[in-house]
C-alpha cells in the first residue's frame, strides 16, 4: 500500500509520518525511515519536526533512490521530503509495492511559487491513499494552500523553516502575488 502525506509547510506532514511509522512498529512492522541527504537542517541523520520530535533515518541521495532497495529487509519504508528526490523513485517505489512493502511518503505538493511537484502529483496519482494536511495561514489564520517564500531566492529547492517560508491561504498569496494579465 502507498499513502502520501502532502501539504504546505506547516502542516506537520513530516509529524503524520513519524505517527504513522510508530503505529506500524507498534503492529511488529520492520519500519524504515529516510530523507534526503543534502537536508541536514535539523541533524544529519534524524528527520526532525518544526516541534522537535525526531526519529532515526538513513540518507537517501536524491539522484539515487535506487539506494531504498539495499533495505529491502523492512515491511514498511518511510520517505520524508518526497519532492526532492528525482523521477526515477516513482519506479522505486512501484517495485517496493510489487515486492509486498508498504511505502508512506511525505512531501510538499506546490512550490513556491504554487507548480506541482511532478513526484508528489505522480505518487499521489498511483495512491491507495492521499492525506493532504493543512497549515495555518500566517495572514489571515484560514487554512493554508502554500508555502510562501519570504526571501528573495528563486531556485526551486530552497530548504528552509520559518525564516524563509511562510503558510499562506490562496487570498492571502494572490494579494501578496497578484497575476499577471493573460
Amino acid at each position: 500500500m502507498l499513502t502520501v502525506i502532502t501539504g504546505s509547510m506547516f502542516a506537520e506532514k513530516s509529524t503524520e509520518l513519524q505517527r504513522r511509522g510508530r503505529r506500524l512498529e507498534r503492529a511488529g512492522k520492520t519500519v524504515a525511515y529516510f530523507k534526503p541527504n543534502f537536508d541536514t537542517r535539523y541533524s544529519e541523520n534524524e528527520i526532525v519536526t518544526h516541534n522537535g520530535e525526531k526519529v532515526h533515518a538513513f540518507n537517501i541521495e536524491v539522484s539515487m533512490p535506487d539506494e531504498l532497495l539495499d533495505f529491502m529487509n523492512h515491511d514498511v519504508y518511510l520517505i520524508d521530503e518526497i519532492q526532492f528526490f528525482n523521477h526515477r523513485v516513482v519506479e522505486v517505489i512501484k517495485f517496493l509495492l510489487k515486492k509486498g512493502k508498504t511505502v508512506i511518503v511525505a512531501g510538499l505538493d506546490i512550490d513556491f511559487q504554487a507548480n506541482p511537484f511532478i513526484v508528489t502529483a505522480s505518487l499521489m496519482a498511483i495512491a491507495e491513499d492521499v492525506v493532504k494536511l493543512k497549515a495555518v495561514c500566517n495572514h489571515c489564520g484560514q487554512d493554508a494552500w502554500v508555502s510562501d517564500r519570504k526571501t528573495s531566492e528563486k531556485e526551486r529547492n530552497v530548504l528552509g523553516s520559518s525564516d524563509t517560508y511562510q503558510p499562506l491561504c490562496r487570498k492571502c498569496y494572490d494579494n501578496k502575488n497578484p497575476m499577471e494579465e493573460f
